[in-house]
């Protein structure tokens, strides 16, 4: 086999982001007190959804730091909204309610247990600290996975190579040649393969769209990630 190391993404590849935010972003609604204006509704998840991506989009174009986009969300929800809040309150219930979290795609704790017979496993992820940690522990993953390297912890996030550089030197006995980066993002996960120089695989069982990144393979399901990396 052509790999060891394999660096896989969490949210939208083994972790069911949007199942766990949801719920989080509903309990913080009701908590705020929102509901007894305007009762929570779909379109409002999308209100916050649409700052939330704008919001990653600049932390991955380093256009802001991590501490501003977590703010800066809830600062356009309120002023879109009307609604009166703290947005740093805000910001720490949310976490709060998404550290609760830890759902998985179908097949994900399979996969890696079946993977972590051959190959070592990290995961490698952009999202909270705090709240990544405890949905890793929900999840069922944790056990087997040799690290976890939160965005958070390093400093910087995907797709800086700085990220990838202290991944690399914080795992035993790497070899870039021997390790593939996985996951769903073409901006976050593949264009920091790039950036660092490494394979990758681009998982599209999530994805809605295309890519301009480039990368080393593509897999619509769990079964083909297994197959490139035991017949790469």
């Amino acid at each position: 086999m052509k790999y060891q190391f394999l660096l896989f993404d969490a949210d939208y590849t083994l972790l069911d982001f949007d199942a766990d935010m949801t719920n989080a972003f509903q309990a913080l609604y009701e908590i705020s007190g929102f509901s007894a204006s305007v009762p929570y509704s779909e379109e409002m998840l999308a209100t916050y959804e649409k700052y939330n991506n704008k919001w990653w989009g600049k932390f991955e174009k380093q256009e802001c730091t991590k501490p501003e986009l977590f703010r800066n969300r809830f600062v356009d929800f309120l002023e879109e909204t009307g609604f009166s809040g703290d947005p740093d309150e805000m910001n720490r219930r949310y976490f709060e309610f998404l550290g609760q979290g830890g759902a998985v795609y179908p097949g994900a704790v399979e996969l890696m247990r079946e993977l972590s017979g051959d190959f070592s496993l990290y995961i490698i992820t952009n999202g909270n600290a705090a709240s990544q940690q405890t949905r890793l522990e929900h999840s069922g993953l944790l056990p087997y996975l040799q690290g976890v390297f939160v965005s958070d912890a390093v400093g910087v996030g995907k797709p800086d190579p700085r990220y990838f550089q202290y991944v690399e030197e914080h795992i035993p006995g790497f070899e870039k040649k021997k390790a593939v980066v996985i996951g769903d993002s073409p901006s976050s996960d593949l264009q920091g393969a790039v950036n660092a120089g490494l394979d990758s695989i681009w998982y599209t069982g999530t994805w809605k769209g295309a890519s301009d990144v480039p990368y080393t393979y593509r897999a619509e399901s769990y079964e083909e990630i297994k197959n490139i990396l035991y017949h790469a």
